[in-house]
């Protein structure tokens, strides 16, 4: 096909059981490039495969780009991202799937990482990838403390792995020999125009119940490109709205992630979102998915 992007097929034996998967919806299509041309020099020895909910053609052009080396199932009726993630959970052929983000570039060695703390940690059901931030300019101010990198989906929390509550929706793998056969809640999976999610957390919850752990993998590192939309304080203040209608709808306190002490730049920004955060939890989630 003219124009067609080609690859060295070169595959790493040590992927021979894991599968990079990303649910797709009009995501930007340079950044998209980015992270598929990362994710294809990891050595896959599966193509990659895409879900593709999105309203154009854009995704899917950029993806098919790449030749056989990505596969991608048009899905526009999907009820979600939990649909989309149970949608790809069904069609893979391995035992271990890891999950990108489309705005979310992988760095080498990135999936070697997490495939081989499955193998460190005999009792890992799902293992979290180190998430940095990639900034369009300079990030707004404040919105480098920890409190923030929440919001964002970032996951830093240091040089060696731990075992945590919960991971960030931006990268992670799966072990679904540990797991069921559809892992993603729909009551609780975000649409494509809403912030307003749960299925990580009740998936990571789910497995923790089941005797299985949850860990982040420092070794893994994706770069998460924030655009210009959520690089602003009214961005922020939306995220934390929903953050709060989120926390009602868990009915609980989550474990706090274990990370340093915050310091006077964390409790400003905590003070300043505050309002919005109670706000949402007054308001509490709007009606379930259907």
């Amino acid at each position: 096909m003219a124009g067609q992007i080609t690859y060295d097929r070169r595959t790493n034996s040590a992927l021979h059981d894991i599968t990079v998967a990303m649910p797709t919806f009009d995501d930007d299509p340079v950044v998209l490039g980015h992270a598929l041309d990362a994710a294809l020099a990891q050595g896959l020895v599966y193509p990659i495969t895409i879900v593709d909910m999105s309203r154009g053609n854009e995704v899917a052009a950029v993806a098919r780009a790449r030749g056989e080396a990505v596969r991608v199932i048009r899905y526009p009726d999907s009820r979600g991202v939990s649909d989309s993630r149970n949608r790809l959970v069904a069609l893979v052929e391995t035992r271990y799937l890891l999950f990108l983000d489309a705005d979310a570039v992988p760095t080498p060695g990135w999936a070697e990482a997490m495939r081989r703390r499955f193998d460190e940690d005999e009792r890992a059901a799902i293992v979290g990838a180190r998430c940095l931030p990639h900034w369009p300019n300079s990030a707004p101010l404040l919105f480098e403390t920890a409190p923030a990198s929440d919001f964002l989906s970032f996951f830093d929390l240091g040089p060696e792995p731990l075992e945590v509550p919960r991971i960030m929706g931006t990268s992670y793998a799966l072990d679904l020999k540990r797991l069921p056969s559809e892992p993603f809640p729909l009551e609780v999976g975000r649409s494509p125009e809403s912030l307003l999610a749960g299925e990580e957390v009740e998936l990571c919850l789910a497995a923790q119940r089941a005797g299985w752990r949850v860990v982040y993998e420092p070794g893994a590192v994706v770069h998460h490109h924030i655009g210009p939309k959520r690089a602003s304080w009214r961005w922020m203040w939306r995220r934390v709205f929903v953050a709060g209608q989120e926390s009602r709808r868990l009915g609980r306190r989550l474990e706090p992630l274990p990370r340093r002490s915050l310091g006077l730049r964390d409790m400003i920004f905590m003070a300043l979102v505050a309002p919005a955060f109670l706000y949402g939890q007054l308001r509490g989630p709007p009606g379930r998915q259907k």
